[in-house]
């Protein structure tokens, strides 16, 4: 029980975090957001690489179910379900400035996105803590790492598709809300799948690598158009 409020609190603490950043910008600390957003996103992805080579792979290493390559495979594998997932939501989640949407319609597609990417870390976040309490707040801190930044690129986005500010922190609070009860329907059914949780966690460790791997192309992309 007592793990079961532990991952409670930090799954609640997590979404009120993530959603921070956007509300600084909605609260018109526009300086402090962009710095943030810059500076968040090489720390999202040092915390990311950190969580997944020396956290989760040793986890599964240590459980000796699952071999080295079967380990990879399933990394793969988890990597490129997120590609796919990713491909099919559209371009919703691009970062900064370079996307604005001409219409609420557009804004409100990506709100339906972004929540089903926070189911998607609600489930990560669950199974995690079944591995164990610091896999959890390991995962915890990665997620807070990479959705604050990724938050102010939300916020920014429905201002310009000039949401009223009241109707986009209403949207925001209830898509981070989905969070708590996705890792919550997690932790209870990755408890009965306990035996597979080192594949899971191969899974989660892929998903991991897909989202740095995109934070360091979208820094990349960034680059490359300042030089243009």
């Amino acid at each position: 029980m007592e793990k079961f409020l532990l991952m409670v609190l930090a799954t609640a603490l997590t979404a009120i975090l993530s959603l921070s950043g956007g509300f600084a910008l909605l609260l018109g600390s526009k300086k402090l957001a962009k710095i943030v957003q810059k500076f968040g996103t090489y720390f999202s992805i040092l915390v990311l690489f950190a969580v997944v080579f020396f956290d989760i792979i040793p986890e599964i290493l240590e459980e000796e179910t699952l071999s080295a390559v079967q380990m990879v495979i399933f990394m793969f594998c988890g990597l490129v379900f997120c590609f796919i997932v990713s491909f099919f939501a559209g371009h919703f989640h691009k970062h900064g400035d370079e996307h604005t949407f001409h219409d609420k319609k557009q804004a409100l597609a990506m709100l339906i996105v972004d929540s089903l990417h926070t189911a998607v870390d609600g489930i990560v976040l669950g199974t995690s803590f079944v591995a164990g309490l610091g896999t959890g707040f390991l995962t915890a801190l990665a997620t807070t790492a990479h959705e604050i930044p990724q938050e102010i690129g939300d916020f920014s986005i429905m201002l310009r598709a000039k949401m009223p500010v009241k109707k986009i922190a209403r949207l925001q609070i209830i898509s981070g809300l989905v969070l708590i009860p996705s890792a919550i329907v997690a932790y209870f059914v990755g408890d009965k799948i306990e035996p597979h949780l080192p594949t899971l966690l191969s899974f989660i460790a892929g998903f991991f690598l897909y989202i740095a791997l995109g934070e360091i192309w979208s820094i990349i992309s960034r680059v490359r158009t300042r030089k243009k």
